[in-house]
């Protein structure tokens, strides 16, 4: 960090420090950092080749519009160059609030994942002292007088649904919570950067939750998204509306558990270029998991996931459900789930394989050994909805078996020590994303241990 930003960041926080104890002014620190180290025999598989927030899957005229997707998503089963890498994390946040309660800020900083040694443009190498800090959070929430609730301004979490929308997005906010029942309303802004003349990105939602008996949950959603002129990776400009329609449920009573999510995802896509046959969006995901306490310290749960793909890229309809902005636990070779996922060691944080969709039939245990000792496993069958065919003269679907295996230790309030395995036995799906090595997709393993500290 320069030096003219800590001196900023100081003076900020004693400025704030004064206030607080001036004007009854409450504050708070909390912060999270991550340090890993990690093993893969694919060092393709690390980076982030699809990014949920930065890709709008669909295919027109014979061709998919990967906007955003990094070129290696093709090679990602390839047989590439193994790795050792370390991998730092942090963020800060400080919380603000009047001591009567009905009002606060937040504001929060984050230095996202960077490798030891990356001296590309975050000069996270020797001597340090990158540019490679970003803000997380800035918004305010008010707790409105007469009718209730709050309302956030600025930017924020959404966690609308964790297959949806869950990351930060600027906008204004309205929660309300009446026994029960959680009801949210809000706006968010995203703006278009990548065509000169640019345009407005926006996004309206609504979202109930509300705790039927003590053991039921049942939750509805709606989102409506007017996006204006985009451009795709072939350079066609096109305009898109976009709605989804979520239900959700919850159920925990005695030894039995479960939750699901019905969603379904509608809209058009509307091209500049009238020789362009516009598209209709019709898709949607469901997800149950159904799961038994053996005991107060061991549970084990079977989850089956759909997401729809799109099976034809010359008709006029896109069938393949695309989330807005998330992080999905689907394992860790493909997807994230712990400390590669929060480091952002991924291929894809989206539940689909580019615009195919995806099925996982999972079986998952978890074993509470003690106080301290935490034992998760999970073996999965992963497959796209509907078949991969880039390899030439062939098609499949099948991306294979994964073992997971997730451990952690407790070191004390604030500290965890965690390990993640995971080994992929490829299935012939995978040859499709093979392009680099003749298509022909192989087995993948990623070991990575670390430390966790949060406060």
């Amino acid at each position: 960090m320069k030096l003219g930003y800590f001196k900023l960041i100081l003076t900020m926080i004693l400025f704030l420090a004064l206030a607080g104890t001036s004007y009854a002014f409450d504050y708070t620190f909390h912060g999270k950092m991550w340090q890993t180290l990690g093993t893969t025999d694919n060092d393709i598989s690390l980076p982030h080749s699809q990014k949920s927030g930065k890709t709008d899957f669909f295919s027109y005229n014979g061709a998919l519009n990967d906007a955003g997707m990094k070129s290696t998503m093709y090679d990602v089963m390839s047989e590439n160059d193994p790795a050792i890498f370390g991998l730092t994390k942090a963020r800060l946040r400080f919380e603000g609030k009047t001591d009567d309660g009905l009002a606060k800020i937040v504001y929060g900083l984050e230095v996202g994942t960077y490798s030891w040694g990356d001296t590309k443009n975050t000069k996270f190498g020797l001597s340090g002292d990158g540019i490679n800090q970003e803000t997380r959070f800035a918004y305010a929430e008010v707790t409105m007088p007469v009718v209730g609730g709050k309302i956030r301004a600025g930017l924020q979490p959404t966690k609308i649904n964790q297959w949806v929308w869950t990351e930060t997005a600027p906008g204004l906010t309205y929660h309300h919570k009446y026994n029960g029942l959680k009801t949210m309303a809000g706006w968010y802004r995203g703006e278009d950067d990548k065509i000169t003349n640019g345009g407005n990105n926006d996004y309206l939602v609504l979202k109930f939750d509300d705790k039927l008996t003590s053991s039921t949950t049942m939750g509805l959603f709606g989102i409506y998204a007017n996006l204006d002129e985009n451009q795709t990776s072939l350079d066609d400009i096109y305009d898109s509306d976009t709605y989804y329609i979520g239900l959700t449920g919850k159920f925990n009573q005695d030894a039995i558990f479960s939750n699901f999510d019905l969603i379904y995802q509608g809209g058009d896509i509307d091209f500049e270029d009238t020789a362009i046959t516009d598209l209709d969006r019709s898709a949607w995901l469901g997800n149950l998991t159904v799961g038994f306490k053996v005991n107060d310290n061991f549970k084990v749960s079977g989850n089956i996931l759909y997401v729809s793909g799109d099976d034809d890229p010359n008709d006029s309809d896109a069938k393949n459900f695309d989330a807005i902005d998330v992080d999905v636990k689907i394992g860790t070779i493909f997807f994230k789930d712990t400390i590669l996922a929060d480091c952002d060691r991924t291929i894809s944080d989206a539940p689909y394989i580019m615009d195919k969709g995806l099925v996982n039939y999972a079986i998952q245990g978890d074993y509470q050994i003690n106080a301290k000792n935490n034992l998760r496993m999970a073996v999965r069958y992963l497959t796209t909805a509907e078949d991969l065919e880039f390899k030439p003269n062939a098609s499949d679907n099948e991306l294979g078996y994964e073992f997971d295996l997730w451990y952690s230790y407790q070191l004390n309030k604030y500290v965890q020590l965690k390990l993640d395995a995971a080994y992929l036995v490829a299935g012939d799906g995978a040859d499709h994303l093979a392009a680099s090595d003749n298509y022909d997709g192989d087995d993948i393993y990623k070991l990575a241990t670390g430390i966790k500290v949060s406060f």
